[in-house]
C-alpha cells in the first residue's frame, strides 16, 4: 500500500513538473503584467496624492483670495462713503459760497445806497453816532414807558374805585328793589298748608328770603319758601306764626320780612 502511494505521489510530481514546464512562460508574462500594473497603480496613486495636495493648496488660495476680496470690498465701501461725504461737504461749501456771494452783493448794494455824505472812511464814526442816538432814544422811551405805566396804574386804581362805587350803587339799588317788592297770593291750599305767589326770581326772591303775608295793615303770618321760579314762588305756611282769628286767602299781599320790620 505504501509503495502504491509513493508511486502515485511520484506520478503527480512528474505531471506537475511537466505542467509547470509547459506554462512557465505564461506565469512569467502574468507576473510581469502584474508588476507593470502595480507600477501604474502606484503612479496613479502618486498623481492622486499630488492632486489632493494641489486641491488643498487651491482651496487655501481661494480662501485667501476670498478674504482679500471681502477686505477690498470693505475698503471700496469706505472709499464710497468718504466720496459721498466729500460730495456733501462740497455741496455745502458751494451753498455757503453762494450765500457769501449774496451777502457780498447785498453789502455792495447797501454801500451804493449810502447817502452822499457817508463814506466808508467815516462809516464807523457815523455808526457810533447812530448807536449813541439810539441809546438816547431808548432812554427817553424807557422814561416815557415808565410814565405810561404809572398813568396806567393810576387809571387801573381809578377804574377799580369806580367799579367799587358802581357795585355799591347796584347793591343799594337791588336792596331798594327788594325792599320795595310787593307780591300777591294767587292760590292757597289750607289742607297741605302752602300758597302760590305771583313773584319769583325776576322780582329778586331767593330760597333764603323771609316773607310775611299782610292784609291791609295787619300781619297774618310768615312763609317758608319751597321753590322759586321766574315769576312764581311756592311757600309753606308757618303754622306757629298764623293768627288764630284770621286765615290766609288769595289776594293777600306778600312783602319782605325786613320791610315789615
Amino acid at each position: 500500500m505504501t509503495k502504491v502511494l509513493f508511486l502515485l505521489s511520484a506520478v503527480v510530481m512528474v505531471v506537475a513538473g511537466f505542467f509547470i514546464f509547459q506554462n512557465r512562460e505564461a506565469f512569467v508574462t502574468i507576473r510581469q503584467d502584474r508588476q507593470a500594473n502595480d507600477g501604474k497603480i502606484n503612479a496613479e496613486l502618486t498623481k492622486l496624492s499630488n492632486l489632493g495636495d494641489e486641491s488643498v493648496q487651491l482651496k487655501s488660495q481661494i480662501e485667501t483670495m476670498t478674504a482679500e476680496l471681502n477686505s477690498e470690498q470693505v475698503r471700496i465701501e469706505q472709499i464710497n462713503i468718504k466720496l459721498r461725504n466729500a460730495e456733501t461737504e462740497a455741496a455745502n461749501a458751494a451753498k455757503e459760497m453762494e450765500e457769501y456771494q449774496q451777502k457780498i452783493a447785498d453789502h455792495r448794494k447797501e454801500v451804493e445806497s449810502l447817502p452822499p455824505n457817508v463814506n466808508l472812511e467815516t462809516i464807523n464814526e457815523d455808526i457810533n453816532k447812530l448807536k449813541a442816538t439810539r441809546v438816547e432814544n431808548e432812554t427817553k422811551a424807557a422814561e416815557i414807558q415808565k410814565e405810561l405805566d404809572q398813568k396806567d396804574a393810576e387809571m387801573k386804581r381809578a377804574q377799580s374805585e369806580m367799579d367799587s362805587v358802581v357795585r355799591r350803587i347796584e347793591e343799594r339799588r337791588k336792596s331798594f328793589d327788594r325792599n320795595s317788592m310787593s307780591a300777591t297770593i294767587v292760590a292757597v291750599n289750607n289742607d297741605w298748608g302752602f300758597v302760590v305767589i305771583n313773584a319769583g326770581e325776576n322780582q329778586g326772591i331767593a330760597e333764603d328770603t323771609n316773607l310775611i303775608v299782610t292784609r291791609g295793615t295787619q300781619s297774618l303770618g310768615k312763609l317758608k319758601i319751597v321753590s322759586v321760579q321766574g315769576n312764581r314762588t311756592i311757600a309753606n305756611i308757618i303754622g306757629d306764626s298764623l293768627r288764630s282769628d284770621l286765615m290766609i286767602s288769595p289776594g293777600d299781599k306778600v312783602i319782605l320780612e325786613t320791610l315789615y320790620q
